[in-house]
């Protein structure tokens, strides 16, 4: 790792604990910006990153309608989907795990 990166790595290391992964991500384009040519991999290694993370980071600054809208840290849709929508039957298999009593429902007795 150059002088560059390891400034880079020290300063993630430094403010990535405080920041949403939005926040993380535009940070991340910022950087790399600042570096010009060659930023994206400096980011990304320094980072631990995939290039594609400062890529789309890059591309976010510059058009912001590319990214997540204001207040969300991923567009609408992305991520994983809940695992009940997979299989239905996982709400009530979780909820027979677990006695009424634990889950503070009072038994009528």
């Amino acid at each position: 790792m150059g002088p560059v990166e390891q400034v880079v790595a020290a300063k993630y290391e430094a403010i990535a604990p405080f920041l949403d992964e939005r926040q993380r991500r535009l940070w991340l384009g910022v950087e790399a910006r600042a570096l010009g040519r060659g930023g994206v991999s400096a980011v990304a290694r320094a980072a631990g990153v995939s290039r594609t993370t400062v890529t789309a980071a890059v591309k976010e600054l510059t058009d912001p309608g590319a990214g997540a809208p204001v207040g969300r840290a991923r567009r609408v849709g992305a991520g994983r989907p809940p695992l009940v929508e997979g299989d239905p039957a996982l709400a009530g298999a979780l909820e027979a795990l677990v006695e009424p009593a634990t889950r503070g429902i009072r038994s009528r007795r």
